[in-house]
């Protein structure tokens, strides 16, 4: 759980920091792309999607500009009538159709004044060239005053009072202000009465000099008249008036500009005054509910259009970037989402080929990589597993052809017999007594295989029952080495016990002294000749250890990996002599735990040692959980005890005198140990597993 916790964390540190961090990053961006939009792109894209969608257009102000033109006196009844009435001071008529009498008199004078436009030009492009007459002819100086007048130019020269002004250096470029303008056109007293409303049969003799005066003016003055766009006006009669006025030609421009800045000031404040739908109308637009741009001109022209559809286009923005922020954010959201999906489909890719191929390489993303080792190791503890199924599979096979070797030799010993005590009556007493003997031991053996068996499929199938009782831990080891001294003396081994410090303990004496029983047989099986067992036994406030170390054959570190398991042998043969059925150890490993205890084996230049560790009082002070030790721990191994170190055991009855020593103080209950092979065993009974009855096999008898 732990693993998988960090893992846990692992995961959403990467998730959810990367979520963040993108999150920010994006943001970031966003922000940065938004205002480097706005600040360079907006104003280009807003100009074009305004000139697409609304037209400039411009107050039309003629009304204002001819009032204002009327009010400076400009206008027919202003500089003109006022001329008029001079020229009848002069003695020319002012009745109506005076003006016929003496038109042959005023187009001679009109065509002299045309003559005098004429020649005056020609005479000022001539100046103006720096050319003589002896040199260009009249036809290309014509020529070369219509060249300039197309590029732009003109030829300067100055006129005053009907004189060209002598002292301006031809084609230096210096212009008097008061010369006439070459570029002029020539404008007829007909032409003038007619913009005032007059012709030759209507007006008077004085305003028809008065219109050939003005044409003069022009003329001798060089003056233009331009009208800004837009405005409606005479310019005739206009240019007449100010010819009549003496306004040179920047003057004219002043007052057209001036007058042109007002009606459009005027024309303005009239315009707003109006409504919306009226507003629109009267700059030609249908829209109830325009959305104007007001722009004013240098030369102070109102230019506006209406910009409704831009406005509605523009009120997207705001939406469509905050659209694009949620679907930024939505995106990498989904995408995180994604990749944390994505973790799930490797972990169950992985594990789906952990199932197909237990040897199969476990590839994950550096993010799971707790993940990856701990399903590592979930692959090296199946592949142990199945090893270890397979290698348990072998052995029970193995167990199978060896037990039916085991079974058959001594059950054939004891049939053959058993055919010999029945068919043959008249042996000697003292071979019937031997043929009896070796069936009843061959037979003890066959039933000690098969008790074998039966007590580790027991003890499989369902929990062993501990029933505990306080017992003397002197007193118990004793008795459980007292079983082995046929054994033992047999093969001149000495069984030594020491429990210095070690009181009682709360235990199953029965099944523990099965267990204790189980590792002495093996000491005392491969102990070397004339050598000593140490049974040792230490206790403190929560454990209790009991040692039992041999010197002899060593046990490969290969063997101790596996030497508590079930139907294992360290040798391969499995001669009746030699021991059971690879139970054994099994057994008490069995045994120990169901205690919730330990045991463990080692073995290191020729000495084994095999250590039981249980909890003094029981359950309450049970020791965590432990595996079976394996070479290389720092667990210290007792050293079995020189036979000069034994304590030596008095004789008593009964007992022989190698035999360990039964301690003075016997408060405990006696103990009957239950499980010697060989010598003269007391009376057995069955294990008290399960409820079992106790049943009384007869004593063998002795001659």
């Amino acid at each position: 759980m732990a693993l998988r916790s960090e893992q846990a964390r692992v995961l959403r540190r990467s998730v959810i920091g990367g979520l963040i961090r993108n999150l920010i990053l994006f943001t970031a961006a966003f922000a940065v792309f938004c205002l480097a939009f706005q600040t360079f792109a907006v104003p280009g894209l807003a100009d074009r999607v305004a000139d697409a969608t609304a037209v400039w257009r411009t107050l039309n102000s003629s009304e204002q500009f001819n009032q204002l033109i009327t009010d400076q006196g400009l206008g027919a009844n202003g500089r003109f009538a006022d001329a008029a009435v001079e020229m009848e001071g002069f003695g020319y008529p002012g009745g109506e159709g005076t003006a016929a009498d003496i038109a042959a008199e005023l187009n001679d004078l009109s065509a002299a004044v045309e003559t005098y436009a004429g020649e005056a030009a020609l005479k000022l492009s001539q100046d103006a060239w720096g050319f003589s007459s002896d040199v260009m002819t009249d036809a290309d100086l014509s020529d070369k005053v219509v060249t300039e007048q197309e590029s732009g130019g003109s030829a300067a020269a100055g006129v005053n009072d009907g004189e060209y002004v002598e002292d301006a250096e031809p084609g230096s470029g210096v212009e008097d202000s008061s010369a006439p303008n070459a570029s002029v056109p020539f404008v007829s007293y007909e032409e003038i009465l007619s913009s005032f409303g007059l012709t030759l049969d209507t007006a008077s003799a004085a305003q028809a000099v008065t219109a050939l005066r003005a044409s003069a003016s022009i003329q001798e003055l060089g003056i233009t008249c331009t009208l800004p766009a837009g405005i409606e006006a005479d310019q005739t009669a206009l240019l007449a008036s100010m010819a009549l006025a003496g306004f040179d030609q920047e003057a004219v421009n002043t007052v057209i500009a001036d007058a042109y800045r007002a009606s459009q000031d005027l024309a303005y404040n009239a315009w707003v005054e109006l409504e919306p739908a009226d507003e629109a109308k009267a700059l030609g637009i249908s829209d109830d509910n325009p959305v104007w741009q007001i722009l004013i001109a240098d030369d102070g022209t109102y230019q506006m259009r209406d910009i409704a559809l831009y406005t509605f286009i523009k009120s997207f923005k705001l939406p469509l970037a905050a659209l694009l922020f949620v679907g930024g954010w939505l995106i990498i959201i989904l995408r995180t989402l994604n990749r944390s999906f994505r973790y799930f489909d490797e972990l169950s890719g992985a594990v789906a080929t952990l199932l197909a191929d237990k040897d199969a390489p476990i590839a994950l993303p550096p993010d799971l990589s707790i993940a990856r080792n701990e399903l590592a190791v979930i692959q090296q503890q199946s592949i142990a597993d199945e090893r270890a199924a397979h290698a348990a599979e072998q052995r029970k096979n193995e167990l199978v052809a060896y037990l039916a070797h085991d079974i058959r030799t001594p059950l054939t010993s004891v049939l053959g017999y058993l055919d010999l005590l029945r068919e043959t009556t008249d042996l000697p007493r003292e071979t019937l007594r031997r043929y009896a003997d070796i069936a009843y031991t061959k037979a003890e053996r066959l039933e000690s295989l098969i008790n074998e068996f039966f007590e580790i499929t027991r003890y499989n199938l369902s929990a062993i029952p501990i029933e505990r009782e306080t017992v003397g831990v002197r007193l118990f080891c004793q008795q459980v080495a007292e079983a082995f001294f046929p054994e033992a003396s047999a093969r001149n081994i000495r069984i030594s016990v020491d429990v210095a410090g070690a009181e009682q303990f709360f235990i199953d004496p029965d099944k523990l002294a099965r267990a204790l029983g189980n590792v002495l047989r093996n000491a005392v099986a491969y102990a070397d000749a004339n050598s000593t067992i140490a049974i040792a036994a230490r206790q403190d406030a929560r454990t209790t250890t009991i040692t039992v170390a041999n010197r002899g054959r060593e046990i490969s570190a290969a063997h101790l990996e596996t030497i508590f398991e079930k139907f294992y042998r360290e040798d391969g043969a499995r001669s009746s002599k030699s021991g059971g059925a690879g139970l054994g150890l099994a057994i008490a490993r069995e045994i120990v735990v169901a205690h919730h205890g330990d045991i463990a084996a080692q073995s290191e230049q020729g000495l084994t040692v095999f250590t039981i560790t249980l909890p003094t009082h029981g359950e309450q002070d049970a020791p965590a959980p432990m595996r079976t030790r394996r070479p290389g721990t720092t667990t210290p191994a007792p050293s079995a005890p020189s036979p000069a170190a034994a304590p030596i055991a008095r004789p008593r009855s009964g007992v022989p005198a190698s035999a360990p020593a039964r301690p003075a103080d016997d408060r405990t209950t006696r103990l009957n140990p239950r499980y010697a092979r060989h010598g003269r065993p007391p009376a057995r009974t069955a294990v008290r597993d399960n409820g079992a009855t106790k049943r009384i096999r007869p004593s063998r008898r002795h001659s």
